[in-house]
């Protein structure tokens, strides 16, 4: 069985925010280099926010991930 929105959602917050933290970015920092708001990057990494296919390719490109990574198994944090 697949997996449902609320753990895709989940997923997508943590690796958001792992990959944010590996790059050395803050959610202002990130969310300028998407032309987005910064508090929309927080909404998203909360799990509240629920971006469209545009938002997280723009994420996925200045993250240097995939897509797939975004939405995937999640990653486990940084140390």
């Amino acid at each position: 069985m697949g997996r449902d929105y609320d753990q895709i959602r989940k997923q997508l917050a943590v690796n958001i925010r792992v990959l944010r933290g590996q790059k050395g970015l803050s959610q202002e920092a990130l969310a300028l280099s998407a032309d987005l708001d910064r508090t929309y990057i927080s909404q998203i990494e909360r799990g509240v926010g629920n971006p469209s296919l545009l938002v997280l390719c723009k994420l996925a490109t200045i993250l240097e991930a995939d897509v797939n990574d975004l939405v995937g198994v999640p990653l486990p944090p940084q140390a």
